[in-house]
C-alpha cells in the first residue's frame, strides 16, 4: 500500500494484490497522475474483472465525503427518477446545501417542454418533502444545462461531493464539469472512471480546481429494489436507460398484460371503459402485449435460465394521467380510464403510483 490514489475510481493504489482495488504495476508509481489497473482496462478493453465495490464500503466511504464536503451536488437520472432518492442517501446529506442535476434530459422526446420536465421535478420534490434543494436539469451526453450548473456549484462552498446512486452518469457529469472554466479545462489529463458497470467508483477521489474549488467523485449508493440491480450484470447494462426514451400504446381490457419478457408484467383487472396503456422505457428492454394466459411462459417461470426466479405480485388502481413506475426498469401511463391491474415483479422490487412524466398534466 502507498499513499497515491487512483485517480480514475479513487481507489488507495498497492502493488501487491492484483485481484484487489487500486492495483497497479509497481514501475509505474513514479508517475504524477496514476489509474489503476482496473481503470485502465475499464477504459481501453471495456472489462471490468473485479466487479462492483461493496455497498457498505460505498456507504462508508460517501457518509466521510459528506463529512468534508461543504456542499453536495445529487445527480439522478430523469428516467429512473425515484429510484434516484433513496431514502438513506437522503438521510446522509442532512444539513447540506444541495444541488439536484437531473441528467439524461436528452433522452425526452423533445415535444415534451423542458419547462414542464422541471415543473414536475419541483412537485416530486414536494412530495418527497425536499421543496428548498435547487434543480438543474442537465445532460451528460450534450453540454445542456452545464453553464446553469456550474453557477449553482459555486453557491456550494469550496469543497463540493458529487453522489448519487450507481449508474446515474455521476461521474460523467463531473468529467464534463472538469472541461469547463470552473474545473480549469482538463483536457487530456486523467478523469473520472466512466463505465456502464454499477460500482466503479471505488472512494472518493478529489480533484483541484481554480479559486479553491475542490471538486470530488464518490462511490454510487447501491440502492435497494431497483430491477436492474436484481439481474446479471449483462442484462442490467441492457436495462439502464441509455437510449432515448420510447413508448408504445395498448388499448386493453380484462385479461390482457402489458410486459417486459422476463422482467415485468402488468395485468389488467379491470377497466371502466376502452382504457390505453403507454408502455415507456429507455434501454434495450421492450415492452409487449400478451393475454394472461400466456403469463407464465412470458415471464419465463418455466425455464430454468431465467432472469428472475422469484415473483410477487400486487394490485394496483391507475387513474388517467398517473404513471406505475418499476424501479430500475420502466413505466406504464394509463390513459382515457381507470384500470385496475396486477403487477408481476421480481421479489423485492420497487415500484410507485405517481403523476405522469411524459404528456398532458392533469
Amino acid at each position: 500500500m502507498c499513499d497515491k490514489y487512483c485517480q480514475g475510481c479513487g481507489a488507495a493504489l498497492q502493488t501487491e494484490e492484483p485481484t484487489r482495488f487500486g492495483f497497479v504495476p509497481e514501475h509505474l508509481l513514479e508517475q504524477d497522475t496514476l489509474l489503476c489497473q482496473r481503470c485502465f482496462r475499464i477504459n481501453h478493453y471495456g472489462q471490468n474483472e473485479l466487479g462492483a465495490v461493496q455497498p457498505d464500503d460505498a456507504l462508508a466511504s460517501i457518509g466521510a465525503g459528506v463529512q468534508w464536503a461543504s456542499g453536495v451536488c445529487l445527480v439522478v437520472d430523469l428516467l429512473d427518477f425515484e429510484a434516484g432518492l433513496p431514502a438513506p442517501l437522503l438521510g446522509l446529506l442532512r444539513g447540506k446545501d444541495v444541488v439536484l442535476a437531473v441528467n439524461k434530459v436528452d433522452l425526452i422526446p423533445k415535444t415534451t417542454p423542458l419547462r414542464e420536465l422541471g415543473d414536475w421535478v419541483k412537485a416530486r420534490l414536494d412530495y418527497y418533502g425536499l421543496p428548498k434543494v435547487k434543480v438543474v436539469l442537465v445532460s451528460a451526453a450534450n453540454g445542456y444545462g452545464f453553464p446553469a450548473l456550474a453557477d449553482l456549484l459555486l453557491t456550494l462552498g469550496k469543497n463540493v461531493l458529487f453522489v448519487g446512486i450507481t449508474n446515474v452518469g455521476k461521474s460523467s457529469v463531473l468529467q464534463r464539469l472538469l472541461h469547463m472554466r470552473i474545473g480549469g479545462g482538463k483536457r487530456g489529463k486523467i478523469e473520472p472512471t466512466i463505465s456502464p458497470y454499477p460500482g466503479t467508483t471505488v472512494q472518493v477521489s478529489r480533484w483541484s480546481c481554480p479559486d479553491g474549488l475542490v471538486l470530488a467523485d464518490s462511490p454510487g449508493f447501491v440502492p435497494q429494489g431497483r430491477i436492474s440491480d436484481l439481474v446479471s450484470p449483462q442484462l442490467a447494462q441492457e436495462i439502464i436507460p441509455h437510449k432515448s426514451l420510447s413508448s408504445h400504446l395498448y388499448p386493453v381490457k380484462e385479461g390482457d398484460v402489458v410486459l417486459i419478457k422476463g422482467l415485468v408484467a402488468v395485468e389488467c383487472l379491470s377497466a371502466k371503459h376502452q382504457a390505453l396503456l403507454l408502455g415507456f422505457t429507455g434501454s434495450g428492454a421492450k415492452w409487449q402485449k400478451s393475454s394472461s394466459k400466456q403469463l407464465d411462459k412470458w415471464l419465463q417461470k418455466d425455464r430454468n435460465d431465467a432472469p428472475i426466479k422469484d415473483w410477487e405480485t400486487h394490485v394496483v388502481e391507475l387513474r388517467p394521467r398517473e404513471d406505475l413506475f418499476i424501479s430500475g426498469l420502466g413505466w406504464v401511463s394509463a390513459r382515457k380510464s381507470q384500470v385496475r391491474l396486477r403487477l408481476h415483479i421480481p421479489l423485492g422490487a420497487d415500484f410507485t403510483v405517481r403523476p405522469n412524466l411524459i404528456g398532458p398534466k392533469a
